[in-house]
């Protein structure tokens, strides 16, 4: 009899309560999981429904439905919930992140046979589990210490373990499909909040994750966007919440952060500052007790290190370096373009600032932050702004010791190309239009290339007889109807279109201005 895991038992008892066809993008927003996520698990419950006399039929564009009769729907129902031959077990990513969970914080030596007890798994299969997680928490500054008659517990600061929690919660893990994720509707969310009779490891994570209540936390963030007059990005508010919710949990658990008085004395001079004091008694945190402002300066630091959605008052007067870090970036920028318009670009200085001071922040602070978005499309569709961006960072090194990860390169390449297209209406190109039909399809192909290129500063119409080198030379491009052997001058670039400039004549010429 094949065993399920949780959510393959979660995935049947929908299936088995519906009795229409359920899309499977239905299914996954409910489970919080991906269509081909959910299609991967659809295999073992076809499997145990075979085995139980029913079918799974799939039908594309309809949906996935179990076929058997009412009454087999029903006792089939009552054998999932009832469970008397059924084993809901954990995959290896599930139970590596809930042993994440519990060693991140444990106050105490976890005892081997616990786990084994909480997992109903071998003792082999503990030994697996940690493999991966003392790999990856010793990337964040962690120890896993081992001793045979005390157990296994994690070493190291009270900083890194909260960014190593707030990386698992979040799901930057590499641990499979994460159990946890942000929402704004419903703040923490649990998968396995629905199953926490079946494991009592999955209840202790379920009564871990209510301690962390994000809702109350969103409103300290938006608190200190209105103190601070800006306004972080999405991903940014979220994580940002995350991580004050584990502070104040941590806090009040007696756990504290040590901060050196070299940071503690810039962190208080700066703007931030009496925001995150604001934002600390919010959290409820006993500012009496030892070590306070430390904590303060916990909060100051994830503010000052939170990704903007543009810049902020006074972010250029938070250190002088950054500011000088800034106009040397905008001079390369104009150099690279060849364009010293450029090097004046408010907009591309102020998408440089909310983008670099952070990145700088994080890692002063040595904090962790959501992964930015980054699938290598960008370098293949903008290889000139890609390049330059790699430069960029390469600068941004040289003066800070930062380096930029893929997400922010991709950044700089989008904020790169944003500055070109908004700097190439000031700088029109000089075209003739070479069409030999007359002048209704020529007034046609004019007036579309001015609605469609505005940039464009067309000289005039002429005919294949009139095409001479003196008369285009003052021309960047020749655009033309018909085929032209060879371009009057050289260097100059001839696009051939049709006469209705259709789509694929756009994108040529849009590449040429590009």
């Amino acid at each position: 009899m094949v065993s399920l895991t949780i959510q393959q038992h979660d995935l049947l008892h929908k299936l088995l309560n519906s009795e229409t066809p359920v899309v499977v993008a239905e299914l996954a927003g409910q489970l919080n999981l991906t269509p081909r996520q959910v299609n991967y698990r659809l295999k073992p419950v076809k499997t145990w429904l075979a085995q139980h006399g029913a079918a799974l039929n799939a039908t594309p564009g309809i949906g996935v439905r179990v076929d058997c009769s009412p009454d087999q729907r029903l006792d089939l129902l009552r054998e999932l919930d009832s469970q008397p031959n059924f084993h809901l077990i954990l995959t290896p990513g599930q139970r590596q992140q809930l042993f994440a969970l519990n060693l991140l914080t444990a106050t105490e030596p976890l005892i081997l046979n616990w786990l084994q007890h909480v997992t109903s798994v071998s003792r082999t299969t503990v030994f697996k589990d940690l493999e991966p997680i003392e790999a990856w928490i010793d990337e964040i500054g962690l120890d896993l210490i081992r001793r045979p008659n005390y157990g296994l517990l994690l070493d190291g600061s009270e900083l890194a373990r909260r960014q190593a929690l707030a990386a698992l919660l979040w799901g930057d893990i590499p641990f499979g499909d994460p159990l946890t994720k942000m929402t704004y509707d419903q703040g923490l969310v649990f998968s396995l909040a629905g199953s926490t009779a079946s494991l009592p490891i999955v209840r202790q994570a379920n009564e871990l994750v209510d301690h962390w209540d994000t809702r109350p936390a969103l409103e300290w963030v938006t608190y200190a966007e209105d103190r601070l007059g800006g306004r972080f990005t999405d991903d940014a508010v979220l994580h940002l919440a995350l991580a004050f919710s584990i502070q104040a949990q941590r806090a009040a658990l007696g756990q504290r952060l040590e901060c050196s008085p070299e940071t503690l004395y810039w962190l208080e001079s700066q703007k931030v500052w009496p925001v995150a004091v604001d934002v600390s008694h919010s959290m409820e945190i006993d500012l009496n007790q030892a070590a306070p402002k430390a904590e303060i300066a916990g909060v100051a630091m994830h503010l000052l290190a939170g990704l903007r959605d543009h810049i902020w008052p006074g972010d250029l007067e938070i250190d002088p370096a950054l500011t000088d870090l800034v106009s040397i970036l905008m001079g390369e920028v104009a150099k690279a373009f060849n364009t010293p318009g450029l090097r004046h670009d408010s907009s591309l200085r102020d998408g440089l600032v909310a983008h670099i001071i952070p990145a700088f922040m994080r890692q002063r602070f040595d904090l962790w932050a959501p992964p930015s978005w980054s699938d290598g499309a960008l370098s293949r569709s903008y290889e000139r702004e890609y390049a330059i961006a790699r430069e960029l960072a390469v600068v941004v090194a040289e003066q800070t010791g930062v380096t930029l990860p893929d997400g922010e390169i991709d950044t700089l390449t989008l904020l790169l190309r944003a500055a070109f297209i908004r700097e190439r209406p000031n700088c029109p190109k000089r075209v003739f239009i070479i069409c030999p039909s007359g002048m209704a399809t020529a007034q046609l192909l004019v007036a579309r290339l001015k609605a469609r290129f505005p940039g464009l500063e067309i000289l005039g119409v002429l005919s294949l007889r009139e095409l001479t080198s003196e008369r285009v030379a003052d021309a960047q491009l020749l655009i033309s109807t018909v085929p032209v052997a060879q371009a009057p001058r050289r260097g100059l670039h001839v696009i051939q279109v049709h006469p209705l400039l259709l789509p694929e004549d756009i994108e040529t010429i849009t590449n040429w201005l590009t």
